[in-house]
């Protein structure tokens, strides 16, 4: 084997052994599994909920004693927020974004929404209404893995 194809041959490996890694932890980064703290300092876990979705629960309310008051069904407004699934997405094509459906209990209702990690610490959701005509957003920032 000549000198040349020798060298390309251990750039080649220098260059896989150098990427590899990187891109492994790249992928693992953006993971929305955790406990997550919202703009009003409630506690939200996310978790996998199958093979290609993740769902969040409230772990924490935004204050003690919170219920579900402004939910359309009458026999659900006295639940307490905590335990209260929030969102349920998968992962969609764009990189480092998740699709799928949010409640807001401030008018209990479920929006069309996204996540996007921009950074492995912060998930940045947005509820839509009207054909993304409206939208609100919201950053979170993960607290515990």
């Amino acid at each position: 084997m000549p000198l040349t194809a020798i060298k390309s041959l251990v750039r080649l490996v220098l260059a896989l052994v150098l990427v590899l890694p990187t891109t492994v932890s790249f992928a693992q980064a953006f993971n929305p599994v955790g406990t997550w703290r919202t703009r009003l300092d409630a506690e939200i876990r996310i978790e996998r909920c199958g093979a290609e979705r993740y769902c969040g629960t409230v772990s924490k309310a935004a204050k003690p004693g919170l219920t579900d008051k402004r939910n359309p069904d009458p026999k659900l407004r006295d639940r307490p927020i905590e335990g209260i699934l929030l969102i349920t997405f998968s992962k969609s094509d764009e990189p480092k974004t998740f699709v799928g459906e949010l409640y807001n209990p401030l008018d209990g209702k479920m929006y069309e929404g996204t996540a996007k990690m921009p950074d492995p610490q912060t998930i940045r959701l947005k509820g839509c209404l009207f054909y993304s005509i409206l939208c609100l957003k919201e950053d979170w920032v993960k607290i515990a893995p």
